[in-house]
């Protein structure tokens, strides 16, 4: 059985991340209907943070075959480097997005209110010497039109050029429609650099699978 108690905060939330305001972005959404969700192996992945909810990894990011069905563009390619805490399992690789050029969306997958926020470790390497850039995180669903919609969720911004986790960011509170029609809905997430003030990694994104209290 899953233990699904919340803690208030992490022990060491060192990735700040803010919501920001719906931002429109080229990029196909997926369908939302879905016939089910059947989620991945679950685990306390992120323990060493106090956080105590079990996690499924979002399909291939781990990253350690390759894109594992992400679409990268614009340079954004896998990399030798993993984050350093080995979450999951040991690992080699991430995942590289260098400049503003690069993008890269996760393979669509399928989640139910059962599943309300996700979690990443990132990494700035920093650009035209700088590190203060933002790593932007688009949600990608179908609106109650039936359309493609895209909406900006968070912008994440480390104050250290260390692999950084992100504290959980919350997702489920622009599915309404799709969840209240069918139960579920079929999303992508898109990661984009915001600015010339990074180039960045991202590794071992895990989504919550437990319901919010």
């Amino acid at each position: 059985m899953l233990d699904c108690r919340k803690l208030s905060r992490t022990l060491a939330p060192v990735a700040v991340v803010t919501v920001v305001a719906v931002t429109a972005f080229a990029t196909q959404a997926p369908a939302a209907k879905a016939a089910g969700c059947a989620y991945g192996s679950m685990s306390q992945a992120f323990m060493p943070w106090a956080d105590i909810s079990n996690y499924f990894l979002a399909p291939g990011a781990n990253f350690e075959n390759g894109l594992g069905g992400w679409t990268a563009t614009g340079g954004a390619a896998v990399v030798s480097g993993n984050e350093p805490y080995n979450v999951g399992a040991s690992g080699s690789h991430s995942l590289a997005l260098p400049t503003t050029a690069a993008s890269a969306t996760t393979p669509v997958f399928c989640v139910s209110v059962d599943a309300p926020t996700f979690r990443v470790f990132v990494k700035n390497n920093g650009l035209n010497g700088m590190y203060d850039g933002q790593l932007a995180v688009y949600l990608n669903y179908q609106g109650a039109n039936g359309r493609p919609q895209t909406v900006k969720i968070a912008g994440l911004k480390t104050n250290n050029r260390n692999w950084n986790l992100t504290a959980p960011i919350s997702f489920l509170q622009y599915l309404s429609t799709p969840l209240a029609t069918s139960g579920y809905a079929n999303i992508s997430f898109t990661f984009v650099p915001n600015d010339n003030h990074g180039s960045w990694q991202i590794d071992d994104m895990y989504v919550d699978p437990c319901k919010s209290r």
